[in-house]
């Protein structure tokens, strides 16, 4: 048997070229994992802002106390149950089903967004809208009536916004204000009622307006359920919402969500959101420092200091950060007993600039990969509704 002698020049060649390798492998998944969050602007922000805080207060074992640990499992029990749904088809299932027994336009966008407002009830408003856009692109294109769809979209866009605000799981706002101040539940429901039964009213009233009765043919499409795993993603869905009410806790609720995602569901991992999660932290992080600081607690207090006044910075905050930053900002801020008019302030304010909610961001980016040369058109129909809906909304808020 031969065997090759190898020089130490060729060995070194060797150990160089697998550095070289490793050095390609760790550069490049550092790419993809900086590619990955630099797509979500929200948590660049939220990052840099928490990193400045650093510099102010200085990280010490007092930032245990910022994190509200319960806001982020909750959420984490959504996003996998929601994942696991959306595996199923059970969304899609479900809209079909509703939208196959009517043959006019007026009655199929009628349904496509009640459908939405329906469901964003129960479970986040951008896990709706990620499923329903291009369901209704689909099938306003199937009975070829896509000079219709703008309408649709923009009407099912803000009826998952205000869907979602009546109930503690419907926004991550919501989930975060619910857990962190412990609103009662009624007392949640009774002050989001008046927002979002006004909203019903609107989005009724304006589809039925701007939408004809001509007659098309009826959906042919048939979805069905991939397999039985949909009623374990029902039970994980069902935990998370009692971690939400707060008769599970935390760390009961995350291993069992664990283990029943390991058992049954692995690739569900890959579908939790973890920008927002890291959104919410870095946030926590932001605002806990800021409120150690004296002179800036004092001149943000010094802005919510009424029902009125807590409520329109809610809103207007939520033009420029989104909903979800600004209810964690202001909630540190914000005496308890003023929480619900943020509440309502944040929710309302989801409606206004396409980045007002983080939801109207996702409808959007629809509009522009199937309709590009309509986006113009999107914005501007879509920010005039909002406005209107705004102006009666909140006049309804302040006179109940």
């Amino acid at each position: 048997m031969h065997l090759t002698r190898r020089t130490p020049g060729s060995i070194i060649g060797d150990v160089e070229r697998r550095n070289g390798q490793r050095r390609l492998l760790s550069e490049g998944l550092m790419k993809r994992l900086l590619g990955y969050f630099w797509k979500d602007k929200v948590f660049v922000v939220a990052f840099v802002a928490a990193v400045f805080s650093m510099f102010l207060i200085p990280p010490s074992l007092g930032y245990l106390g910022y994190f509200k640990t319960k806001v982020l499992v909750c959420m984490f029990g959504l996003m996998i149950a929601v994942g696991g749904m959306y595996e199923q088809n059970f969304f899609t299932v479900v809209a079909i089903k509703l939208v196959k027994r009517f043959h006019s336009v007026r009655n199929i966008a009628l349904v496509i967004v009640l459908t939405t407002f329906t469901l964003g009830m129960l479970i986040t408003n951008d896990a709706v809208l990620l499923t329903l856009v291009p369901f209704s692109i689909f099938v306003m294109k199937e009975i070829r009536q896509e000079k219709h769809l703008l309408g649709v979209v923009i009407l099912q866009t803000i009826a998952a916004n205000l869907g979602s605000a009546m109930t503690p799981m419907g926004d991550p706002q919501n989930i975060y204000l619910f857990t962190r101040f412990s609103i009662p539940f009624f007392i949640f429901l009774k002050s989001m009622l008046p927002v979002t039964m006004t909203g019903l009213f609107l989005i009724v009233a304006t589809t039925l307006a701007a939408f004809p009765k001509t007659e098309v043919e009826p959906i042919k499409q048939v979805a069905y359920l991939n397999d039985r795993r949909i009623y374990v993603y029902f039970l994980i869905f069902a935990i998370a919402i009692l971690c939400i009410l707060g008769v599970l806790g935390d760390l009961v609720t995350l291993i069992i969500v664990m283990i029943l995602s390991l058992m049954f569901g692995r690739t569900l991992f890959k579908r939790v959101d973890y920008p927002l999660l890291l959104t919410f932290s870095a946030f926590f992080v932001f605002t806990g420092n800021i409120s150690q600081i004296g002179s800036i607690a004092s001149v943000m207090t010094s802005f919510l200091q009424s029902p009125t006044s807590v409520y329109f910075m809610g809103l207007v905050t939520s033009q420029f950060i989104s909903n979800v930053p600004a209810a964690v900002l202001l909630s540190s801020f914000t005496p308890e007993n003023y929480i619900v008019n943020l509440l309502q302030g944040v929710n309302v304010g989801a409606m206004g600039t396409i980045i007002a909610s983080l939801a109207s961001l996702i409808a959007f980016k629809f509009v522009l990969k199937d309709f590009p040369g309509r986006s113009g058109e999107y914005l501007w129909k879509y920010t005039l509704v909002c406005i209107v809906y705004i102006a009666i909304i909140t006049l309804v808020v302040f006179f109940v």
